[in-house]
């Protein structure tokens, strides 16, 4: 005889509480192949998962049952334990306030909101190892970007409230070109160390990256008060004021970056290429040309020093520079604007 939902149900709590877990479990599953969003049976067969630590399974039959029977505090409860226990503590924290708007705060959502609170407390205070910075670094600077990406990610599930994971993993991703995922990590590096004038570079390339000009102004300006002698943020700040239109100050922070760090070849580089966009073409030439010092075998600098000197009439030279850098112009010889 086939059992009713009812039936199964009440069977599958018998052998839940027997310990007969296989038994349990395919009464519960039998219910949500009939109704997949049956709030007691989602619930228990997750309350299962988690008991044979599985917890990552539990996550969406919890939340289904709780969706489908919010007025159930157990369900709250369950899922969010379950939160905790995967260390998803900014989740499990917004349940707990969302529980609380509908006056559900027995012993048991008191005693998970301790939990967490000290769950949250031991993780603030945890460093990762010297040997996991280091790693990380290795991966990265030796180009291993997914495993760099990897320990990164590692690092922000194990050490959440320590900036380095997060810093790590936007500079990674921006490597890589995944421009949205790189911003959210950087701006979550800083929200930890608002003092870091690194952090703050990091999140101003991120903006420029996306096209976000004005808001990587603002982060640029902080990464050069907090650490004014930081030339790569004013090279980068010259970059995003170069693409407002505000060509002065884009000039006065490429300079800037010049008198912390003569050598600076990008920096030169940049300033050459807003130079000749302006039509300045000497001035233009001058600067690719002292990038090219700095930096001999500089393509990009070879090949708009040729465009340049296309401008100014002088062909010849002007091709064999461009065939020098194997032709990776960024000026734009019909419209003087860079591409």
């Amino acid at each position: 005889m086939e059992l009713t939902i009812a039936q199964a149900l009440h069977q599958g709590v018998a052998a839940h509480k027997e310990g007969k877990i296989q038994e349990a479990e395919h009464l519960y599953r039998e219910i949500l192949k009939s109704q997949p969003l049956h709030p007691d049976a989602n619930h228990n067969l997750g309350v299962l998962a988690v008991a044979v630590n599985k917890v990552e399974a539990a996550l969406p039959l919890l939340k289904t049952a709780l969706k489908a029977n919010p007025e159930t505090e157990q369900f709250w409860v369950s899922y969010i334990d379950a939160l905790i226990k995967e260390k998803q503590f900014e989740e499990a924290k917004q349940l707990l306030d969302q529980a609380k708007t509908k006056n559900l705060e027995g012993e048991k959502l008191n005693a998970l909101e301790s939990q967490l609170d000290s769950r949250i407390q031991t993780i603030s205070s945890a460093n990762p190892s010297q040997e996991q910075l280091n790693s990380l670094l290795e991966h990265y600077q030796s180009g291993r970007y997914d495993d760099a990406e990897k320990l990164a990610i590692s690092l922000t599930h194990e050490f959440p409230q320590h900036q380095f994971g997060w810093k790590a993993l936007g500079v990674v991703l921006g490597q890589t070109g995944r421009k949205s995922e790189a911003l959210e990590a950087n701006q979550k590096a800083v929200a930890l160390s608002d003092g870091d004038a690194e952090a703050h570079n990091n999140l101003g390339f991120a903006l420029q990256e996306l096209g976000r000009f004005d808001e990587a102004e603002a982060s640029l300006r902080n990464a050069v008060r907090l650490k004014p002698g930081y030339a790569e943020a004013h090279n980068n700040l010259g970059n995003a004021l170069k693409e407002l239109s505000r060509f002065d100050e884009a000039e006065a922070s490429y300079e800037q970056a010049f008198a912390v760090k003569p050598d600076f070849a990008e920096a030169r580089y940049n300033l050459g290429i807003m130079l000749g966009e302006l039509s300045r073409f000497d001035e233009a030439e001058a600067s690719l040309r002292h990038a090219i010092a700095l930096k001999p075998g500089y393509a990009e600098a070879h090949s708009n020093l040729g465009a340049i000197l296309l401008e100014k009439g002088q062909h010849r030279e002007g091709l064999a520079e461009i065939q020098i850098g194997d032709g990776i112009i960024s000026f734009d010889l019909k419209t003087g604007l860079s591409t």
